[in-house]
């Protein structure tokens, strides 16, 4: 890393550095709306092929909403370098061109003049993202009808569902020329009220509560879905933030994103439930901690100090700075499910609609996945739940099961938490090359 460090500061005075780090790569802003700024980096794949464009293109979103694609899926989850800016010996690059992008605008690098320039629905961040990928297309023509994918965690996931049904929209229209071919869901915020119901019953299962903790759990889960069928969307948003305070009370600070760990024990701490709740999911992770490792950057260090000088990014943008308040403008549309507009994808599209989750997740738990997509209205969905569920086998060792029919398919990954990429990368690429043939 000091060698790196060493280059960077050379190349820096010379004023010749326009990446950052030795992958080739490009990055930029889209003026999405009046006000309204999206930043987007691009790594071309490593891939031997005789042209980037050999490889379909991978969009990759973080969750939140609020959390930084170009920090934290790049750095901490599937980009070409590490916290330790050392290569990543599984990331995507090596098969897939990939595109990180900070969206909502406000995320990230991305950034809006105003607050008033937020988003407030799943719908208008898809639209901002058609927007976007218009601007990617203008900027790096040569990616036009390149097979392109969109990924995303947690509530990526959620926002990716919307983005595909204005993508195919915008297709159909001929008002870009893309090629979307699938989408993934990543232990995602499909339908949240499914997921914090099940919460007190996979904790019972695993052990890590007694019944009364079972019974405190699921009282406050079920006051959060009384509150959203009754349409009072922030209060049932409050309400699932208190319900996780109620599961961190009862199991000894299980961390909600892998169910074999504990977070620190002075967690709660003196933020509100919502603060901490918020917080745990822009950053990808239940808590914060100095980084004790000296090789490895602290993230908001590494954007804002190394990063940002290197891409030019301008002098009145700090990386996340506006996160807390993009989670906050959506906290109206926070609970509401999109399990419509999957069913939309599959009744009236034939892009790939992908499910996959690592099973030791608490917060997008795999039962509360499978309760909606039990639920699905589609004409495949008899055949879907009679399909046979078949074993992932990755060099003689079980990486988790698959079950599909036409375009949707469920992937249980083992051993595995929230962020399946980083915690089981040969798990990973069962679904990958399912989708692109690749991986």
């Amino acid at each position: 890393m000091w060698l790196y460090l060493l280059i960077f500061s050379i190349l820096s005075q010379q004023s010749v550095f326009g990446q950052f780090g030795d992958f080739e790569q490009e990055y930029g802003y889209v003026t999405v709306r009046q006000g309204a700024h999206m930043f987007y980096w691009l790594f071309y794949t490593t891939a031997d092929v005789p042209n980037y464009t050999d490889r379909p293109l991978i969009v990759w979103l973080q969750g939140g909403p609020g959390g930084s694609s170009t920090g934290i899926g790049n750095f901490e989850i599937l980009g070409p370098m590490d916290l330790s800016l050392q290569e990543r010996n599984y990331t995507w690059v090596k098969n897939f061109n990939v595109l990180f992008v900070d969206n909502p605008v406000g995320t990230g690098f991305s950034y809006v003049d105003e607050l008033q320039f937020l988003t407030t629905t799943n719908d208008q961040i898809a639209l901002d993202f058609v927007e976007l990928m218009r601007g990617f297309y203008a900027d790096n023509p040569m990616f036009e009808g390149v097979d392109l994918y969109i990924y995303g965690q947690s509530y990526g996931g959620k926002m990716a569902v919307d983005m595909a049904l204005r993508m195919h929209e915008a297709e159909e229209a001929g008002t870009i020329r893309s090629n979307l071919r699938g989408i993934a869901m990543g232990n995602a915020w499909i339908s949240p009220v499914d997921a914090t119901l099940t919460w007190g019953p996979l904790l019972l299962a695993a052990g890590l509560v007694n019944q009364e903790g079972y019974e405190a759990i699921q009282a406050s889960a079920r006051e959060a879905e009384r509150l959203f069928n009754e349409g009072q969307y922030v209060a049932s948003t409050n309400q699932w933030a208190a319900t996780q305070s109620v599961v961190f009370r009862h199991t000894t600070n299980v961390d909600f994103y892998n169910i074999l760990t504990k977070m620190p024990t002075n967690l709660p701490d003196s933020r509100s439930d919502l603060e901490l709740s918020r917080d745990m999911l822009i950053h990808n992770k239940p808590y914060s901690t100095p980084v004790d490792d000296r090789n490895e950057y602290n993230l908001q260090y590494l954007m804002n100090n190394l990063v940002k000088p290197a891409l030019e990014i301008p002098d009145h943008v700090s990386w996340g700075s506006q996160s807390n308040a993009v989670f906050a403008y959506q906290n109206g549309d926070f609970m509401k499910p999109v399990t419509e507009g999957i069913e939309k994808l599959l009744n009236e599209t034939n892009i790939i609609v992908t499910k996959y989750n690592g099973n030791l997740d608490l917060i997008c738990d795999t039962p509360g996945q499978i309760l909606w997509v039990d639920r699905l209205k589609w004409p495949g969905a008899e055949a879907y739940r009679n399909a046979t569920r078949q074993p992932i086998w990755e060099d003689g060792k079980l990486e988790g099961y698959y079950k599909a029919h036409g375009n949707f398919r469920f992937f249980w990954i083992n051993v595995a938490g929230h962020s399946v990429p980083r915690d089981n990368p040969a798990g990973s690429n069962a679904f990958l090359r399912d989708m692109t043939s690749f991986g």
